[in-house]
């Protein structure tokens, strides 16, 4: 199945974020903790959280990935809160690829995304971001079959 959705463009954001290395089994774990620092500081945010996986597109290494995960902000924080940042996130024209199924399974998907763009003479144009819509939730009996995460991937036509 080609993961490939649309191209359109995403508006710019505000987010509260934290970076650092993670894996894909531990995606989850890493937005808890954001989640968790936002409602302690009484941060106003919206879903679905959005992740950014520095160093370009490729098939994500499972073990060591830079990865930034965002909550976008309805308002601007209050106060500072250790160990985050605020970003501005520029608006972007991106492709958009969708993947279902466990996170740690999103490098098939990735595999997918690099032959589309391949084919279809696009560049790229900036950070791949991931967009949580579909989160496992285990107190109804969900499991990670049943997420469903975007990748946006800026791009421009290939010269």
């Amino acid at each position: 199945m080609n993961p490939f959705q649309e191209m359109k463009n995403v508006p710019p954001m505000k987010a509260v974020a934290w970076r650092g290395e993670v894996s894909l089994w531990n995606v989850d774990t890493a937005l808890s903790r954001l989640y968790d620092k936002a409602m302690e500081s009484k941060l106003m945010f919206r879903q679905p959280a959005v992740g950014i996986r520095h160093g370009g597109v490729r098939v994500p290494e499972p073990f060591h990935a830079d990865y930034e995960i965002l909550f976008p902000l309805t308002a601007d924080p209050s106060g500072a809160m250790p160990g985050t940042d605020v970003k501005e996130l520029p608006g972007l024209e991106v492709a958009s690829f969708v993947h279902r199924g466990p996170y740690h399974w999103i490098s098939c998907t990735y595999e997918k995304v690099l032959d589309w763009l391949r084919e279809n003479r696009y560049e790229v144009a900036g950070e791949p971001r991931e967009i949580f819509f579909v989160a496992p939730e285990p107190h109804s009996g969900g499991t990670q079959d049943d997420m469903l995460t975007e990748i946006q991937v800026p791009v421009r036509k290939a010269a």
